[in-house]
């Protein structure tokens, strides 16, 4: 899977998004949260949030995933 450079949209830090974008949203893996997935309605959600929501948000994801699933951060975490 190929991938681009962008900012995690959690921490702002730069990160990789995978690509193709599949289905309803984008995979990140960043150095500081980890690989996760979030919903493209959560990722225009999560801009508005303070560094604390974001991470809360990832937070909820990563307890909430299945073992050995990727988290997915959705737009009722926010």
């Amino acid at each position: 899977m190929k991938s681009t450079n962008g900012d995690c949209p959690v921490s702002n830090e730069p990160a990789q998004e995978a690509l193709p974008r599949l289905g309803d949203f984008v995979e990140i893996t960043c150095p500081t949260c980890g690989r996760f997935r979030i919903t493209r309605t959560a990722l225009e959600m999560i801009r508005g949030r303070d560094l604390d929501g974001r991470q809360f948000a990832l937070t909820q994801a990563k307890r909430k995933a299945l073992e050995g699933k990727i988290p997915v951060i959705d737009s009722y975490m926010l």
